[in-house]
């Protein structure tokens, strides 16, 4: 079983909240995001209107940094030719994203089709595929131009 994992974009302030600028609780009951000191509840915040989760893949890069929703990621696929023995490859560059078959790299035309399914479960990622962090859409937008 994966680990549940989050990160938390702050979008009032640009920037990922880190666990040393305060507690941080879900409030998995009610859908909220709480921030404060957890041992005082009147110090305890709903911050949930100016952040965005993104949760853990539970997969790895390359480089082994955890992969999560929001991240921009290169996907190299190598594979033999369909009338040769050289090997293709072929290389695009998409955000991480959850839809209905799980966590999902899209092309960039949208078509609706995936391109990557990123569950090992399924296949879709095997020793053929690389997958690279190269950014996130929040701090990184222009790694998806062009």
């Amino acid at each position: 079983m994966r680990p549940i994992e989050f990160r938390i974009w702050n979008k009032i302030q640009n920037r990922y909240i880190t666990n040393d600028l305060a507690d941080l609780c879900l409030d998995l009951q009610n859908g909220n995001v709480l921030c404060g000191d957890l041992g005082h509840d009147g110090s305890i915040v709903n911050i949930s209107a100016d952040v965005l989760l993104e949760q853990y893949t539970g997969l790895k890069d390359k480089n082994d940094k955890k992969v999560f929703e929001g991240d921009i990621l290169r996907i190299t696929e190598m594979s033999e030719g369909y009338k040769s023995a050289e090997l293709e490859v072929k290389e695009f560059k998409a955000p991480v994203v959850f839809d209905d078959y799980g966590w999902i790299v899209y092309d960039k035309e949208d078509t609706g089709y995936p391109l990557v399914i990123l569950d090992r479960a399924f296949d879709s990622i095997g020793a053929d595929t690389e997958i690279e962090i190269l950014g996130n859409i929040h701090e990184n937008k222009n790694l998806l131009e062009g």
